[in-house]
């Protein structure tokens, strides 16, 4: 049900196009790029925005009530998780059309490795242990693209 509420869909890709684009400077800036600064300043941007889209939720809306207690672990369980699935997943899509077959298989094992813990297998366990489990699925994020970097 919650996949087909728009407001859950706008939060998710706005944080996913904040994380592409602290990606994308990331590693320009790491190869001595200054369009790093651009990038990071378009992730700034999308950041705010999901934030400013969150803090104006309307009331009556499944995801305002999901996220009403405020909390960081229920944020991260239930926006932040959805957006590294897919990202680990359609960034290993795109790696197997570039002919990319073990990283996009490695990235695509992440999504669904992370997509079973937090909603199959941990469903029943609590906030916090699926916001940790999230955090730490975020770092390998950060670094198998770091590492993958073409």
């Amino acid at each position: 049900m919650i996949l087909f509420d728009f407001n859950f869909i706008t939060l998710i890709l706005m944080l996913s196009a904040s994380l592409f684009f602290l990606m994308a400077g990331i590693r320009s800036l790491k190869y001595n790029c200054m369009e790093g600064l651009l990038y990071i300043a378009l992730s700034l941007f999308f950041s705010v925005a999901h934030f400013f889209y969150i803090y104006n939720l309307p009331i009556d809306t499944e995801l305002s009530f999901m996220l009403s207690n405020n909390q960081i672990w229920s944020w991260l369980t239930n926006i932040f998780a959805p957006t590294l699935i897919f990202l680990f997943i359609s960034f290993g899509i795109v790696n197997f059309v570039l002919d990319y077959f073990r990283i996009g298989m490695i990235k695509i094992f992440f999504g669904l490795t992370l997509l079973c813990y937090i909603f199959m297998i941990g469903n029943n366990w609590a906030f916090d242990i699926r916001g940790i489990i999230t955090l730490c699925f975020c770092l390998a994020w950060f670094e198998v693209e770091l590492r993958t970097a073409t």
